[in-house]
């Protein structure tokens, strides 16, 4: 399996990465453009699943980018969002409890598994870009428990991550997710060609 820190060392090797996550972090918070940096992040997913080199590619190829990114975007929410505002109304009934932060703890699986979750939707429909492969829960909960948890601990640093760069939202969250799901992806890679040469992972 891959490690999350050689990921961030080959991906962060190339002397223009801080501009091209700036680009990133700039297209992420204007509507519409948001598309862009999710294509982006689509073709990293891309890279990672071809086995191709780890590193952040240059910005171009604007239009397929574009629709890459909508495709990333509709899996994003669908896979992501909606759980984690799901998990987040089931707080609601404890509220009146007033147990402070404990009030929060139906969402943990939930944040726990999103990240991961949502790359193994993309990654699926990249094989056949067909939307429906992307939502088959049974071979997505198959590729999480083929980890067998060791996407937890690189999960706890992208949520560290993001708490601790919180002063610069969206370049913090554009790297977070630039280093996660190049991971993710990686050991996805790696565990389907681990199965392919009969080895056990």
């Amino acid at each position: 399996m891959p490690t999350l820190e050689l990921v961030c060392k080959r991906l962060f090797a190339d002397s223009s990465w801080f501009i091209k996550c700036i680009v990133g972090a700039l297209l992420l918070v204007v509507p519409v453009a948001h598309f862009l940096a999710f294509g982006y992040l689509y073709a990293l997913i891309e890279r990672s699943r071809r086995g191709d080199a780890v590193m952040l590619p240059e910005w171009g190829e604007w239009r397929r980018m574009f629709f890459d990114g909508i495709a990333a975007f509709v899996i994003f929410f669908a896979l992501g969002v909606i759980p984690l505002a799901i998990a987040w109304l089931m707080t609601l009934p404890l509220r009146w409890l007033e147990w402070g932060a404990i009030v929060y703890l139906p969402m943990v699986p939930v944040v726990m598994l999103v990240g991961p979750l949502v790359v193994a939707g993309i990654y699926q429909y990249q094989k056949r870009e067909e939307y429906r492969d992307a939502f088959r829960l049974v071979v997505l909960g198959s590729m999480l428990r083929s980890t067998r948890g060791r996407l937890v601990l690189p999960t706890l640093a992208f949520i560290g991550f993001l708490i601790a760069g919180y002063p610069l939202m969206t370049f913090t969250v554009f790297v977070a997710l630039a280093a996660s799901w190049t991971y993710y992806a990686a050991s996805f890679r790696m565990i389907e060609e681990a199965r392919r040469g009969g080895v056990k992972v």
